[in-house]
Parts: C-alpha cells; structure tokens; sequence
C-alpha cells in the first residue's frame, strides 16, 4: 500500500503504508548503535524531535542502526512501528535526514503518526543556497537561521558571496583595512561560529572572494593594487565596474594569495569560489605593468592572462588543499581541468566540459526576481530539468539571491520562501517523485509548521503565478533575459 506523505522534500525511495499507528511519547529512549557520536545523535533528537531524550537500553522507541547494506553516505531508511521508531543510514549525515523526516511527521501528526516504512536518498550530491552578503550585509544570527532553513529541507551547501565591488565581509589579518565593521564585516571568530554552527547541520559552507573583477571594495583600502592607482569609492546597487585588481603587478598577485590563504585556513570545506565573472579587461589592455606580464608569459591578449591568472591561484589553492570554483564566463578547455565550473549564464553550452559544473542559471535561480518574473512552478521544475539532460560532469545546483535591493530578514524571505523549499525538493527528489501539486497543498498546510515561527512567507495568491501572471510581466521577464544574454555576450566577447 502507498500513500502521499506530507513530507517536504518528498522522498526519493519507496514510501510504503503500514497498519497501525505510533503515540509519540512525553519523553523518547534513544538507542544509537556505537558506530555513531552519541552524543550527536542526540542532539539531533533534541534539536528537531524538541522532546526530552534519555539513552535506554530497555524498550527503546527510538532506535539509531548502521545500514547492513551499501547505502549512500546521506540516505536513510525510516521505519515507524506502533511501538516506536527506527532509523537506518551509513553515516550520521543520513541520521540527520532521516531526523529531519521524522520531525515533519512529528508535525503533522502530533497525536498518532501512521506507520510507514521510507527508503530516500538524494538525487543530486550539491544541494546549494547562495546568499550574496557583500551588497547587503547579513547578520550572523539571520544566516544561522538561513542555515537552519535550508538544513532542514535537506539542502546541504551554503556558498556566502563575501567580496564584491559593494562590500568587503571577512576580516584580514594581514590586510585590516578590507571591509568596514560599521556597515558590517564578520570576524575570524564568527566566521569560525558559523562554520560549527552549519557542520552541526550537514551545510558545508563554500566561502567565495570575487576575483579579479568585482573587486572595487577591495581596491578602495589599497588602491595601489589596481591598474590605474586609483582613488576609489565604494559603489551602491548594481553594475559593473571597470577598474579590476591588475594582474601584472606582484604585489597584487601577492595579496590574492595571502587572501586565499587566510580564507581557506577558516573555511574547513574543500572548496573555494574564486569568482571570476563579468571582468571588464579594458584596464589590462592600457596597463604597462600587464602588459610587461603579457610579454613575459607569452601571451596573445588579456583574455589569455586572465586564464593564466585563473590558473595560477587554482594553483596556489590546490596547494592549500582546496578546488577552486569559478563562473562560466571564461572557462574553457585551456583552464586547469581541476576548476569546477558555476554555470549562471545558460547561453554557454556546458554540457560537454571537461569541468565538473554546478548549474545555477539566472533563467530558474536568481530567487531576487520577483515572483512575476520567476514563479514557483518554474523553480520547481528545475530539478527534473537538471536530472533528465545528459550532463556529462554534473556536480549539483545552486539556488541564488543576489541582494543589490534586498537588505532585511522580511525582504529575504518575501523572496526565498516558498520557491527555496520548492528548489529543495527540486533537488532531492528523484524527477519520477516530482509532483507540483502535491508539494504546493503540503507547504499550504504545513510550511508554516516546518519553517521557523518568524518567517514570512510570501502569499499564496503569488505562488502560482506562472499560470496567472500577466501579458506585462511575461514582455518584462522576456526583456529582463535578453537584457542579461546581451550583457553575458557582451563580457564573453
């Protein structure tokens, strides 16, 4: 027997009905095979479960096993009998998924939950949420309630855009005048908060410093590490910029690397985004000192140094334990193999890269369009999109939130909620489970169950926008696309 579940992101396996139903108890006795850190075990009861936990070795309702067969290291299997529960994975990451399935039931049914037996795992690897905090600052407490949101919907990377023309975010050791504490700038201690807080909750987090472009913040403090020498100011809203870090001169090259260095001494992940989009090489071409570069290597113009420059701190980076992430702007088959390629602009054909790719185009992730521009159904068919084309390297997904005009909890989530949990499901599910409608009436019944009590969610009246939306905002979304191909065209020329 089968039947829908309220589960968000629904499971990817086999969801099988059993007779009978169990009570949660007042307090659960939790047995945890010795395989697994107890002590994280229970916290991840505690956490999500919100009841009282004792270890029991009698008539535990409870039961924590390692999976006997070979399982994915973030699958799970979930058991519910009329006297307790057992949860069955490979790894503590699968626990804390199958822990998270076990709270949605304990929310939708808190006097009796049916008794049901759910095999899951994920349908692709990297689950990811980008919050850009360098055009808008955010708080440390609003992104460990973001980390929250996304670990709970089994989303398991946060990529934090920290650098950007607008903003410099993450304290220097060696370079103490980048970023400025008064418009907010986080600390090597909170920097190392955030990242326990997220490895507690399976979310790797994936620190990004924008280079060589989109690097005015950074150029502000030394602006003798442009091609010009400046003075410069520190732009507002959106755009792109044309004085860039110059790549000829050593004591650029130098603080980069000393920047990579102290960025990956505080992130543990194995990866780093070096950005690498929208690089306007006009400054290169007049500089004397990139020319001198040019001339030394060999090379035929800038877009051949930009690839050296590229190459180089993939090198450097790789020497620090670290594969570098860039996006697809420039990457071609001359780039170190190593790069993993972030494709935001769909009009560069990726799918026969050499590159790993993670998929995040602005067609179906940039959730800072309005709800008119980009609607629920859209984001949510992206996933089955992802799974069903023929990527030869494919890595994961991101979804994006760009913040040039969101800078409040209720503005992010006026535009994450509900396409993010929409996205989440996206990727997790495997596309023959995807069903539209049934996640819509599950997050209408329940989603403001499952999301932290002060989230604002936007209105139901805008979810299904793609079927009702007006002749206005298609002719505007169809010009907001051809706007940004003609701009991709014009950075890539």
């Amino acid at each position: 027997m089968t039947e829908t579940l309220p589960l968000i992101p629904y499971p990817s396996g086999a969801v099988a009905m059993l007779s009978g139903s169990f009570s949660p108890p007042s307090q659960l006795s939790v047995v945890a095979d010795p395989y697994f850190d107890t002590s994280q075990v229970l916290f991840y009861v505690r956490e999500y479960l919100g009841m009282e936990v004792q270890e029991g070795e009698q008539s535990p309702n409870l039961i924590i096993a390692k999976a006997v067969d070979a399982m994915d290291e973030q699958a799970y299997r979930l058991e519910v009998f009329d006297q307790g529960c057992k949860i069955e994975a490979k790894s503590l990451q699968g626990v804390f998924y199958a822990v998270q399935t076990l709270r949605q039931l304990f929310l939708a049914y808190p006097s009796a939950i049916p008794c049901c037996r759910i095999e899951d795992k994920p349908a692709l690897r990297w689950r990811a949420f980008m919050l850009d905090t360098a055009r808008s600052f955010c708080p440390v407490g609003e992104v460990k309630r973001i980390i929250d949101i996304i670990a709970s919907f089994k989303m398991n990377v946060l990529h934090l855009h920290l650098s950007d023309d607008q903003g410099w975010r993450i304290a220097s050791d060696n370079y103490p005048k980048l970023g400025e504490e008064e418009s907010g700038r986080y600390s090597k201690l909170e920097i190392r908060d955030l990242v326990a807080y997220a490895q507690n909750r399976h979310i790797m987090i994936v620190p990004e410093i924008d280079m060589p472009g989109h690097f005015t913040a950074a150029l502000a403090s030394y602006p003798a590490l442009s091609c010009t020498g400046g003075p410069f100011t520190i732009p507002k809203g959106e755009g792109i910029f044309s004085d860039i870090l110059c790549a000829g001169k050593d004591e650029a090259l130098s603080f980069v690397k000393h920047l990579i260095e102290e960025t990956a001494s505080l992130f543990p992940a194995p990866y780093i985004h070096l950005g690498g989009d929208e690089i306007p090489l006009d400054r290169w071409v007049d500089c004397p000192d990139c020319r001198k570069r040019r001339k030394a290597l060999g090379l035929s113009d800038e877009k051949a140094l930009l690839r050296w420059f590229c190459n180089e701190m993939t090198s450097y980076a790789r020497s620090l334990g670290k594969q570098v992430i860039l996006y697809n702007d420039y990457v071609d088959q001359a780039y170190d193999e190593t790069i993993i390629t972030q494709v935001w602009n769909p009009l560069l054909e990726m799918t026969k890269s050499a590159h790993q790719i993670i998929m995040s185009d602005y067609f179906h992730t940039y959730l800072d369009m309005d709800h008119t521009l980009l609607p629920l159904p859209v984001v949510y068919r992206y996933g089955k999109q992802l799974q069903t084309q023929k990527y030869s390297s494919l890595l994961g997904a991101e979804f994006m939130l760009w913040t040039e005009h969101i800078a409040t909890k209720e503005q992010r989530d006026l535009h994450l909620l509900p396409r993010l949990v929409a996205g989440a499901e996206s990727f997790w599910t495997e596309h023959e489970q995807h069903d539209y409608h049934r996640f819509v009436n599950t997050f209408a019944k329940y989603g403001s169950a499952y999301l932290p009590s002060d989230a604002h969610i936007t209105p139901k009246k805008l979810w299904n926008t793609f079927f009702i939306v007006s002749a206005l905002a298609r002719y505007k979304r169809r010009r907001r696309v051809k706007r940004n191909s003609r701009k991709a065209g014009i950075m890539l020329s």
